[in-house]
């Protein structure tokens, strides 16, 4: 028992001596930095800094350490810019492009029994953006359009890249029709698409299709079904509209643009053929981005409605040529009086460059027949468009000029109207 309070106050007297040699080197401790800053020798910054390190801290180091996890976290992400600005992971799980669209235009219209007009106007400002999540081959896109002073979606899609000839897709996006309008309003010759594509085409909706290739993607094909609504729009029924399309490019990738921009060494050829059938269509049903359809002159009561389309396009050193024909027919529910009605037209459209990858000049021909069961504003129209273009960086960076002249024919005489414009193209 004698022996346990000897070791007991031996301890005690241990920590007392530690405990003292501690604060006495810690006051000295003190008393030395404050010496040290009166003579000027270090700064009060520099005394706290000696203070931390005196006490075990080590705040260079964890700065240190912070820097090294900051820099492996940037290793693993990569920023740049490839036909717009991107940001992604360098796995390629991951990614996110921007773009951004404008198109400045000024248009003067001549029309025959109405004044004439001029101005100034923004004819084209998007904002694109899209890339992959999770998988290199799970792709999205999105479309929002800024013209006219107000936003509206234009484009939201998912599709699954795995397989080369099945890719899934569901959202909204253009529809897989004719040729004129699956090429982007930036990437044509001429400022506008011809009459012909604007009577004709079914524009944009919202569904679900499946694309692919096989034989090396010289045959392309895309099948889809649609709400039949247009863009934006709900289903108002339960009929659906139904989509094919098929292209094929012998002599290897043909990409939806116009123009022999990459003036071609050898030929190249696309061939496509589309067809679509929008049972029981409502008068008015098309309502947002969906093309003529949804016009109640065309289409003035309940119908069937088949439309075709044929198109081919070919471009050889700095030559380049593109044509579309377009068939439609409106079949009215047999309880109305209205009868079955075809309506067609086609456009031919030729480039050529007189200064390879420059100046281009261009023109088009196109001529529309829109019968409807309604027999309203169905008399034939003709356009004849010539115009040229300056590209300082391809199609992103362009300046167009065009004239057109459009008649409409009427039994009670033709009416003639003439157009001018002018337009700068912005794409990055």
């Amino acid at each position: 028992m004698k022996e346990k309070r000897i070791l007991v106050s031996v301890l005690a007297v241990m920590s007392m001596i530690i405990f003292s040699a501690t604060v006495v080197r810690a006051d000295q401790n003190d008393k030395l930095i404050k010496i040290l800053i009166e003579k000027g020798i270090i700064t009060s910054e520099e005394a706290k800094s000696l203070e931390k390190e005196m006490k075990g801290e080590a705040p260079e180091k964890a700065a240190e350490t912070k820097a090294t996890s900051g820099e492996e976290w940037t290793k693993k992400v990569e920023v740049g810019y490839n036909k717009g600005a991107y940001i992604k992971t360098t796995d390629d799980r991951f990614s996110l492009k921007l773009n951004v669209r404008t198109q400045g235009a000024f248009r003067y219209q001549d029309r025959e029994d109405q004044d004439n007009t001029a101005t100034f106007r923004v004819r084209r400002a998007r904002i694109l953006a899209g890339g992959n999540v999770f998988y290199p081959w799970m792709r999205y896109g999105t479309q929002v359009t800024l013209e006219g002073g107000s936003a509206a979606l234009r484009d939201a899609w998912i599709q699954a890249d795995y397989f080369d000839y099945a890719k899934p897709r569901i959202g909204q996006y253009k529809v897989p029709f004719d040729r004129e309008f699956l090429t982007s309003a930036f990437n044509l010759e001429l400022i506008d698409r011809s009459i012909a594509s604007s009577a004709f085409s079914l524009q944009r909706d919202i569904g679900l299709q499946v694309s692919g290739g096989f034989m090396q993607n010289q045959l392309n094909y895309a099948v889809g079904i649609f709400n039949g609504s247009g863009a934006n729009q709900n289903n108002v029924n339960k009929e659906f509209m139904y989509v094919g399309r098929l292209v094929y490019t012998p002599f290897g990738s043909y990409p939806y643009s116009q123009g022999a921009l990459d003036t071609p060494d050898s030929p190249k050829l696309a061939v496509g053929v589309a067809g679509a059938y929008l049972p029981g269509l409502d008068p008015g049903e098309r309502k947002s981005l969906a093309g003529p359809l949804g016009n109640t002159n065309i289409v003035p009561v309940k119908s069937d409605v088949y439309e075709l389309t044929a198109d081919l396009a070919f471009k050889y050193l700095n030559f380049s040529f593109e044509g579309g024909y377009y068939f439609r027919n409106i079949d009215p529910d047999k309880t109305t009086p209205f009868g079955e009605e075809n309506a067609q037209g086609y456009y031919l459209q030729g480039g050529y460059f007189l200064i390879p990858k420059k100046f281009e000049l261009a023109a088009r021909y196109s001529w529309v027949n829109p019968d409807n069961p309604n027999q309203t504003d169905d008399n034939e129209q003709q356009e004849y468009t010539g115009g040229l273009s300056y590209y300082f960086y391809g199609h992103p960076l362009k300046i167009q000029a065009d004239y057109s002249f459009f008649r409409n024919e009427n039994p009670s005489g033709d009416r003639d109207d003439h157009q001018v414009q002018a337009m700068m193209t912005l794409a990055f």
